[in-house]
């Protein structure tokens, strides 16, 4: 007995229905995720370079830009001094607003919450964590 089955799988209309198609949404949405998931652990004396931190479609995908002259210096958490071009001292930044906050912030954000990160994207585009 032979048997013909032919399967027709919309996968571009399954993959638009969860984000995933060239409307870049579900890839938005993670950067959203990650920018809120980051603010704890950003640097903040009044606020400004947490606060105006913008999640962007580019032609490298969707990045998270902290768009302050001293994001640099504040991610790698060392001081520098003097005029264009500045220099790196080797002095520690001393970071305010909570034990949370400081260098690298990602890094340590996920750390701390790599499993809530998955677990909401994966809600969002309607699958599993793993």
């Amino acid at each position: 007995m032979r048997i013909t089955a032919t399967v027709n799988i919309g996968v571009q209309q399954i993959l638009a229905e969860r984000g995933l198609g060239p409307s870049h949404e579900a890839e938005l949405f993670l950067g959203s995720e990650v920018k809120r998931l980051c603010d704890p652990y950003v640097p903040m004396q009044q606020g400004t370079l947490k606060n105006t931190a913008n999640v962007v479609s580019s032609g490298k995908g969707v990045e998270l830009i902290y768009n302050q002259p001293y994001a640099h210096y504040q991610y790698h958490g060392i001081v520098m001094a003097g005029r264009a071009p500045k220099h790196y001292t080797g002095q520690a930044i001393q970071h305010h607003g909570g034990p949370m906050r400081g260098m690298e912030w990602d890094k340590r954000m996920m750390a701390d919450q790599k499993e809530e990160l998955v677990k909401s994207f994966a809600d969002y585009v309607g699958g599993e964590p793993k």
